[in-house]
C-alpha cells in the first residue's frame, strides 16, 4: 500500500510539474526578453547622447605641432554611436533624413532589418526634414545620399542638431514574439546645440 501511494504521490508530482512547467519557462524567457529590451534601450539612448555630443563639438582647431583639425563629419557621428552601442548593428539609410512615417516608427512602412538599427543625424523636428540637418563638416566618408533622402545642410553657430536611433528588437521568446508582430521598435534620441563659434 506504501509502495503504491509513493507512485501516486509521484505521478501527481510529474502532472502537476507539466502544467506548471509552460508557465514558468514563459515568465523565465519574458523576464529574459525584458532585461535585454532594457538593455538596449539603455545603450541607444547612451549611443545618442555621444554621438549629439561628438555633432556638435568646436573641433576646429590648430595643434600645437601646427596639424589643423576638421570640424565633425556625420561618419564622426555615426563612429561615435556605433562605438557606444558595440552591440548593435546600425547603419544610416538616409543619414540625414527625412525619418520614415514623419518620425513615428508605429505602422511605419520602412523599418529596420530584426536585430539592426538606423542613425538619423538631422534638424530637431520629430521628422527630421528641416535645416540645418547636419555637423558643420558635412558627410565625410559617408556615401552621398540616395533617392529621397535629404542633402546636407551643416549647422553652423549654436543652431540645433538631432540625432535618432531606430533599433528593431525581436524578443526570444516565440509566444512574445507573435504578440508583439515579431518586432518592437526601440527609438532613442538627443538633442544639442552647436558649439560653433561662427
Amino acid at each position: 500500500m506504501k509502495k503504491g501511494y509513493f507512485r501516486s504521490q509521484r505521478s501527481q508530482g510529474l502532472t502537476e510539474f507539466a502544467f506548471v512547467a509552460p508557465v514558468i519557462l514563459l515568465l523565465t524567457f519574458g523576464i529574459i526578453d525584458f532585461g535585454r529590451g532594457l538593455y538596449f534601450y539603455i545603450t541607444l539612448q547612451q549611443a545618442a547622447n555621444e554621438g549629439a555630443r561628438v555633432a556638435v563639438r568646436a573641433s576646429y582647431f590648430i595643434d600645437p605641432n601646427g596639424s589643423t583639425h576638421q570640424w565633425p563629419t556625420d561618419a564622426d557621428v555615426a563612429t561615435a554611436v556605433q562605438q557606444h552601442a558595440v552591440t548593435e548593428n546600425l547603419a544610416n539609410p538616409c543619414p540625414n533624413g527625412p525619418i520614415p512615417n514623419g518620425g513615428n516608427p508605429v505602422g511605419s512602412a520602412s523599418l529596420p532589418p530584426s536585430n539592426t538599427g538606423w542613425i538619423f543625424i538631422t534638424d530637431p523636428s520629430t521628422a527630421g526634414n528641416g535645416t540645418p540637418n547636419g555637423p558643420r563638416g558635412g558627410l565625410g566618408t559617408l556615401p552621398a545620399p540616395g533617392p529621397g533622402c535629404n542633402s546636407i545642410t551643416p549647422a553652423v553657430g549654436n543652431e540645433a542638431i538631432k540625432v535618432t536611433l531606430w533599433f528593431n528588437f525581436q524578443p526570444l521568446t516565440p509566444l512574445i514574439q507573435q504578440a508583439v508582430g515579431n518586432r518592437i521598435i526601440i527609438t532613442a534620441y538627443a538633442v544639442y546645440r552647436a558649439e560653433y563659434s561662427n
